[in-house]
């Protein structure tokens, strides 16, 4: 997908305690086979959209997790802490920008197409994704 898509949605997390809305430009799609999307997702890749700090809205209470990323940069992951739905993730490498899980969009996301897989080394081989996607073996560079 060449073009960008400006979106307007709002979602919940499972349990509707945490409302998300996301108003503004989505800067990159992409998928990410590190071994942390991993764990959080319980699939062989997270898929993502990536949008400024300032296009997110969060109503309700999240809780947080930072670890040490396998790009070198801290991690923060941000969930609801009733049911553990991922709100969004953010890195030190970019403070003002924010990753979203598009399955927190379901039923509204036909316009996600994913432009790459970064840690594509360890993304499972039982996972299988188009062929024709660009595959980035780190972080790549975040467009």
């Amino acid at each position: 997908m060449s073009q960008r898509p400006s979106i307007s949605l709002t979602a919940q997390c499972s349990c509707n305690s945490v409302s998300v809305t996301v108003d503004g430009d989505v800067r990159s799609m992409l998928l990410c086979g590190c071994n942390d999307c991993q764990r959080a997702t319980g699939a062989g890749h997270s898929s993502t959209f990536i949008v400024s700090a300032s296009a997110l809205e969060i109503s309700g209470n999240t809780k947080s997790f930072t670890r040490p990323a396998d790009s070198g940069a801290t991690f923060t992951r941000h969930f609801c802490p009733e049911c553990g739905t991922i709100i969004y993730g953010q890195s030190s490498r970019a403070g003002d920008l924010r990753l979203v899980p598009v399955g927190l969009f379901a039923g509204q996301n036909d316009w996600f197409a994913a432009s790459r897989l970064i840690f594509c080394e360890s993304h499972p081989a039982w996972d299988s994704l188009g062929e024709d996607l660009p595959q980035v073996a780190g972080y790549g560079d975040g467009t």
